[in-house]
């Protein structure tokens, strides 16, 4: 490309300027994905950290009231359970939607397991069962 008297032909205008698309578009690509990816891992940032919560608060139960009673076999603990100790925490999601949940313990060789579940609208923990809540 050369500079003649004139300035830039038509021809290399639009070669420049079709370059120069090209970069944009890939540029307005990548800030979407990292975007949306940027929403999601918020979303689910905000999810476990109420199954975090959630499983606090059994932790607390378990400790101070079930421990002892504690076996292998699984043990339902439900919001119901977790207030009458005035134990409950709020689930609310990102939205101010309420969430339903509960959590799985059992006790196996001296050793408290915890697992906790929640749904939520679009969103529902792995292996949530309606009919523990």
């Amino acid at each position: 490309m050369h500079l003649n008297k004139n300035g830039w032909s038509l021809k290399e205008m639009l070669l420049l300027s079709g370059i120069l698309v090209l970069f944009l578009l890939v540029a307005i690509y990548y800030i979407a994905t990292l975007y949306n990816n940027f929403g999601e891992e918020v979303k689910a940032t905000n999810y476990s950290l109420l199954e975090k919560r959630l499983e606090d608060k059994a932790l607390i139960y378990l400790n101070d009231y079930y421990n002892d009673m504690l076996t292998s076999e699984e043990v339902t603990i439900t919001r119901n359970v977790l207030r009458s100790y005035n134990l409950d925490v709020v689930l609310e999601d990102n939205k101010g939607n309420s969430c339903s949940g509960y959590v799985i313990a059992n006790k196996t060789h001296g050793k408290v397991y915890t697992k906790s579940y929640i749904k939520c609208n679009g969103y529902m923990t792995e292996g949530y069962e309606e009919w523990r809540r």
